[in-house]
């Protein structure tokens, strides 16, 4: 027969799985909603006259949001796979450039490489970006993810050819997600380099 505090026990750990189960089904939701609702739910300014809050897949498949790097200085570039090796690759080169000699220095860096095209495959951004530039993070995502981060981002999202146009500027934002300034994606590293110590010392 089942005592009171056996019964008190059923009944507790009951609500305890109940629980767990609605919070399964409502993060299940929230993510379905962000990755195919509009772009309203998908970032988020907060205050920032460039940038914001974000959502994007990594290529491990996971999902990384400006969240995971706070507390470092943040390069955000978009492009896409078919953008012709020469003109695309040494923005990479000179991002990966930039992030070796802050490190070097002790200042945190994290260089990120947007797809534009959300159908680009993760063979062909890790074959695009890790040989020139192997600290420099690739990322895609949904369309919707795509969409509403060039909107907060004030990137291009058109066609030129058989490609996407790359972002003229890369983003700069510090090591509290706050917007701290752009600089030409030219490809010259040293004026990338410049501008961060600067950005870094204030």
């Amino acid at each position: 027969m089942e005592t009171q505090h056996e019964r008190r026990k059923r009944i507790s750990n009951r609500i305890i799985w109940g629980v767990l189960a609605v919070a399964a089904v409502l993060a299940g939701v929230g993510f379905q909603l962000a990755s195919h609702g509009g772009p309203g739910l998908l970032v988020q300014s907060n205050g920032n006259e460039v940038g914001g809050s974000f959502r994007l897949d990594s290529l491990g498949e996971s999902t990384v949001t400006e969240g995971d790097f706070h507390g470092t200085w943040v390069l955000v570039w978009f492009f896409d796979t078919n953008c012709p090796e020469d003109r695309c690759q040494p923005v990479l080169k000179s991002m990966e450039q930039a992030y070796q000699a802050l490190h070097a220095e002790g200042v945190r860096v994290s260089p990120l490489a947007v797809s534009l095209d959300p159908f680009d495959e993760n063979e062909a951004l890790r074959n695009y970006v890790i040989p020139v530039a192997p600290h420099v993070m690739p990322f895609t995502g949904t369309p919707n993810m795509i969409k509403a981060m060039t909107a907060e981002y004030h990137a291009p999202d058109q066609k030129e050819g058989d490609h996407y146009v790359p972002a003229p500027r890369i983003v700069i934002m510090d090591p509290s997600a706050r917007y701290a300034g752009t600089i030409d994606a030219t490809g010259d590293a040293d004026a990338l380099i410049a501008r961060l110590r600067q950005l870094s010392k204030r």
